[in-house]
């Protein structure tokens, strides 16, 4: 794992985890499938977790929004990317940044599997001085006067 920026992979501005200066989710959506979707799927549905949160997903280009799942974000240690991806690419055909395909391909369309080391290594790199501090993290006890 390397120290320059960990390059992210979806985050569609339609989103609710979306960036709104990234590329329009209806504008990569293809008629057919690639010809390594299926995959390409299973790659994306697999990857170490590195936050889970209890946020449901929801489709947000099918007209009755049904939920997806929660919300995790994942890593095969070297790209980031949200939970929901796989579902994107795999009903609607998303195409993804040629750089992701290209490196799952280079994987073999598997996910490399990460230890402890790898995921610290990786959360130094995204949360920087902050790691030390989410690493030594001690909860505050309210003393029993003081709580409601």
């Amino acid at each position: 794992m390397s120290d320059a920026r960990v390059p992210f992979v979806g985050g569609f501005r339609e989103l609710e985890q979306g960036s709104p200066d990234r590329l329009s989710l209806w504008s990569a959506v293809r008629a057919e499938a690639s010809v390594s979707a299926r995959e390409m799927v299973k790659y994306l549905q697999g990857g170490a977790l590195l936050a889970a949160t209890t946020t449901l997903t929801r489709d947000v280009l099918s007209p009755d929004h049904p939920v997806i799942g929660g919300l995790h974000l994942l890593t095969d240690g070297h790209w980031l990317r949200y939970s929901d991806l796989a579902h994107y690419v795999e009903h609607y055909h998303v195409a993804l940044d040629p750089q992701f395909t290209a490196h799952a391909q280079a994987n073999g369309w598997t996910v490399p599997q990460l230890d402890d080391a790898d995921l610290l290594a990786l959360q130094s790199v995204l949360l920087g001085d902050d790691a030390d501090r989410a690493m030594t993290y001690e909860p505050v006890v309210c003393p029993a006067a003081a709580v409601g």
